[in-house]
């Protein structure tokens, strides 16, 4: 039986899947149509994840004017789309076993710094969608990811939530949120102090309750 008023809200990008070898086939594909002289590797791509979208185009395109860009930048987010839909990325070891087993106990949420679609294409190609509650980002609000997670915790009437995140940006927006925070040490970012943190998707069972005042 669901617990009602808690919720488990989960960055993507580094913390359910790794999604950056197709999205750096897209990219790539679009900037060779749109004449872009940039070959990005899977490492270089594993690096913009977590970002925007305009904070890729200022980091790769910085020389394209500001439209222009715009439109490249477009064209590669709705090719992205598309390849995960057909493709999907790499979940996380425990990701697949795990969120179905979760679920059960707590409400599932998603909330990204991603373009629209983005998010269901991880629940359309991996079947997540029965289990997770309520998504939103920053393609469909224009919020950055600390105010989006406000959005869930009061369209979901959450009393008790938390977000789990593998960067320091995720560890502000929680704290933006006033909710605690999870760091997934095992996705991309590295190098700060995180009061939580779990070095597998396996380990999470074990510290929610205590977050949550289970």
């Amino acid at each position: 039986m669901k617990n009602s008023g808690k919720g488990l809200i989960f960055d993507l990008d580094g913390t359910l899947w790794d999604s950056s070898y197709q999205v750096g086939i897209a990219w790539n594909d679009m900037f060779r149509k749109y004449g872009v002289d940039i070959e990005l590797t899977q490492e270089r791509m594993a690096v913009m994840m977590g970002r925007t979208v305009p904070e890729i185009g200022e980091a790769l395109l910085p020389d394209i004017e500001p439209v222009r860009r715009w439109e490249i930048l477009s064209a590669c987010c709705e090719e992205e789309n598309r390849r995960l839909n057909m493709f999907g990325g790499e979940l996380f070891p425990g990701v697949a076993e795990l969120l179905p087993e979760l679920a059960k106990s707590c409400e599932l949420f998603i909330v990204s710094n991603c373009q629209d679609g983005y998010i269901q294409s991880f629940l359309n190609y991996h079947g997540m969608g029965p289990y997770i509650s309520d998504i939103e980002c920053i393609g469909r609000t224009g919020l950055r990811k600390g105010d989006n997670i406000k959005l869930i915790i009061e369209r979901n009437c959450l009393d008790k939530a938390v977000y789990i995140g593998d960067t320091e940006r995720d560890m502000h927006a929680a704290r933006h949120a006033g909710i605690p925070f999870i760091h997934a040490s095992y996705g991309f970012g590295r190098g700060f102090g995180a009061e939580r943190s779990i070095a597998s998707f396996s380990d999470l069972p074990a510290i929610v309750g205590s977050v949550l005042g289970e």
